[in-house]
């Protein structure tokens, strides 16, 4: 005590000198100042170090270690949904181990660095800006950078979309302060890719949207099967996508891996959570896709060579040798053996499982009919025949078939016909098949509705040389068509009252003829195409789509109740009770529900139902009319076809004259297709000339601009991309030619 209290009077005697001076009461006033902020910065540490998982103490205790110690049962964990963390998705299945590793602050560079920030204001340069950061972390929360700085820097927002605008998506990573250098966490030596996904359940969307962005802006910094990324977004999810476990990707993450944060999100075998303790740390990442496609609501195209890379790609990994066809086969099937041994089992436990058919991957190749493929007798010249099994997984497996014609000594076009089994279904599908193939053509009818995969659809489109389908989602398999000799060519089986320039844009960025056959009342050309494109009524499509898209359509009203009608739809007015209340009367009156079944009968008519229109307003009945119009069966004219296939049989053998001159030239090797484009043979849809402005002859275009030896042209300028070839971590190093090798 007589020690204390000596120390006591010491430190009184030492404060009074302080006092006592300007510069020791400076020094008081500080002390609090100081402490105030180590105590704020250790809090920080903490913060960081936790990372909202791991208590301080539960942290020391893992490190400091008594090795007999039991370790107490783990806490339950939740993804960022906020729902608990299934066992079989709590694992961490990279190659890495979590360890003390010294993490530097994170650095980052944008493509408008140099740019002032009125310009970085604008609508192209925030939608298209990407950024490399080095030293980027992950955990059950998201991204995060680390920063030692009293008041941190955050990163500028990037879009994670190549999308609309309405669909873009900004992002971030959050800051994480911390003065410690090191932390422990696992870390991958890689660079990661930050992105977001567009309506994965729809194929093409998934395909032009979210992996050609994802694969262009790999190859221009340097990805390889080695490496990450990271599903930071996602919009119009589907869960259809998640029940067919999604679209196989395994060409691009052999080795690599995909972050994301939600369980709903896990649908294939290269997808995992991060770590519930520990963060994962990549030495830099490459945030946004650059709003990059083929449709005009991009801001930058995608090369052209980079469709071609992405179809080599895939080829090679799934179907380039027997080898790898049959080993893909066998990994499939495995999958499906597995998967109807746990229904099986399942069943046998009584659980309810979804008793609707299992789409498999394969079903596909199952279910394809082959015409002309094999040597003909002579006796039966359309006959569908089946590739046999002795035949599947050779590099081209009609090989074996003389690819020429014996009797004319020309080359003898493929030709596929693709059924839709849903909407926009062709109701003369057999015939068409059977007309080309008496024609001598090569033809394969193949539907994709059976849960074709990636691998699957690339597999059947190898060796296709023009692709007759309805205009919608199976055009979308046009990229994995042979490039080139002869120019692949679509023909759109379009419905007569409806048409769209979706695909258009795709095809022209890849240098694909697109064409189009209307078969339909506003295609009769004289009585014999009337015949031949009777005119379907499609009363059960009909009234399933006014559960969809014509929920505010009702018919049936008298004169009175329809002029209301009319007038809250001009005011925006019609509400579901509003509707209720249209729909009751109907329900209850006879004579309602026998107008409302004569007013569908000339809704869904041949001609455009003016009556109607005039009747109930246009706004709901042309937005139900547009949907219906553009998913109505139709019927494709197969003579005009067959004909339009001869001429393109023709073709072929010029364009045969023009790239061995091309070649000897060393010119373009797009050329063949650049004269279908002089000739104003390339494109018989319409918005032809706008398309073909923006992604043939605009800055923006696909052609010309970009070289895989330069990926400095690559939909930005080379001002935009030498920023960010700065922030890579060995930009020497960078081999544009063999990213993905």
């Amino acid at each position: 005590m007589d020690a204390l209290r000596a120390s006591l009077a010491s430190c009184l005697q030492l404060v009074k000198a302080c006092l006592a001076t300007r510069r020791g009461r400076r020094f008081l006033l500080a002390i609090p100042i100081v402490v105030g902020i180590f105590l704020i910065l250790s809090t920080q540490i903490v913060d960081t170090i936790d990372l909202g998982r791991l208590s301080r103490s539960r942290d020391n205790n893992s490190l400091g270690s008594d090795p007999d110690r039991q370790t107490p049962p783990k806490a339950p964990t939740f993804d960022i949904d906020g729902n608990q963390v299934l066992e079989q998705n709590n694992r961490w299945r990279a190659d890495t181990v979590a360890k003390e590793i010294e993490i530097p602050d994170s650095t980052w560079t944008c493509t408008d660095d140099g740019l002032s920030q009125t310009e970085k204001d604008t609508t192209k340069i925030k939608r298209s800006r990407q950024c490399v950061v080095k030293n980027l972390c992950v955990d059950r929360k998201g991204a995060f950078i680390r920063s030692s700085s009293l008041i941190p820097k955050s990163m500028p927002e990037v879009n994670l979309m190549s999308v609309d605008v309405v669909s873009d998506r900004f992002w971030k990573p959050r800051v994480e302060r911390t003065l410690r250098k090191t932390m422990k966490a696992h870390y991958v030596d890689e660079t990661l890719f930050v992105h977001g996904t567009y309506s994965p359940g729809h194929f093409s969307h998934w395909l032009y949207n979210t992996m050609l962005p994802l694969h262009s802006t790999m190859k221009r910094f340097n990805g390889t099967k080695d490496s990450w990324t990271f599903l930071a977004d996602v919009t119009y999810y589907d869960l259809e996508y998640k029940r067919s476990k999604g679209w196989e990707t395994r060409h691009v993450f052999q080795t690599g891996f995909e972050l994301v944060l939600s369980q709903d999100q896990l649908v294939t075998d290269f997808q995992m959570l991060p770590p519930d303790d520990v963060p994962v740390c990549f030495r830099s990442a490459v945030v946004g896709l650059g709003s990059q496609c083929a449709l005009k609501y991009c801001e930058f195209n995608i090369p052209t060579e980079v469709y071609t890379s992405f179809q080599d790609v895939v080829s090679d990994y799934y179907w380039r040798t027997p080898q790898t066809w049959e080993r893909h086969l066998k990994i499939s099937q495995d999958g499906i053996d597995a998967a109807a041994k746990i229904r099986q089992q399942q069943t046998a436990a009584g659980e309810n499982i979804d008793a609707r058919p299992q789409r498999t991957p394969l079903k596909c190749l199952d279910l394809a009919r082959y015409y002309n493929f094999e040597p003909s007798t002579g006796q039966d010249l359309i006959t569908p025949l089946k590739e046999s099994k002795s035949r599947v997984g050779q590099l081209f497996p009609d090989t074996v078939d003389p690819e020429v014609d014996l009797s004319t000594g020309k080359r003898r076009l493929v030709v596929a016909v693709i059924q839709r089994e849903g909407s926009r279904r062709l109701l003369n599908d057999n015939a068409l098949a059977e007309g080309l193939a008496a024609a001598g053509f090569r033809v394969k009818w193949i539907t994709l509705d059976h849960g074709c995969g990636l691998a699957e659809t690339a597999y059947l489109l190898r060796d296709v040389h023009v692709l007759a389908t309805p205009h919608g989602n199976a055009i979308g398999a046009s990229v994995f068509m042979p490039i080139s000799n002869p120019v692949p060519t679509l023909i759109s089986l379009d419905a007569s009252r409806y048409s769209e320039s979706w695909f258009i844009n795709t095809a022209v960025a890849m240098g694909q003829r697109i064409l189009q056959s209307v078969c339909g009342p506003n295609g009769y050309l004289d009585e014999a195409t009337k015949t031949r494109c009777p005119y379907h009524k499609d009363v059960i499509g009909a009234n399933k789509l006014f559960t969809t898209w014509g929920k505010k359509v009702v018919l049936g009203l008298p004169d009175e109740m329809a002029k209301e009608y009319r007038n809250k739809e001009a005011l925006d007015q019609l509400t579901p009770e509003v509707i209720q209340e249209f729909r009751d009367y109907v329900a209850k009156t006879p004579s309602a529900q026998k107008l409302a079944q004569e007013e569908l009968d000339v809704l869904i008519g041949p001609e455009v139902p003016q009556t109607i229109v005039d009747k109930y307003g246009d706004k709901e009945v042309y937005y139900y009319l547009e949907v219906f119009w553009r998913d109505a069966p139709r019927y494709a004219d197969v003579p005009r076809v067959v004909a339009l296939m001869r001429e393109l049989q023709k073709d072929q053998e010029r364009e045969q004259e023009v790239a061995a001159a091309a070649a000897q030239k060393s010119a373009y090797a797009y050329e063949p297709y650049f004269g279908y484009v002089r000739e104003n043979r390339a494109c018989g849809v319409k918005y032809c000339r706008e398309i073909f402005n923006r992604n043939m002859l605009a800055e923006s275009r696909a052609f010309g601009l970009h070289s895989l030896d330069n990926p400095l042209r690559w939909g930005q300028s080379a001002v935009d991309m030498k920023p960010l070839l700065g922030g890579l971590e060995n930009p020497q190093n960078w081999r544009p030619a063999s990213l993905l090798s």
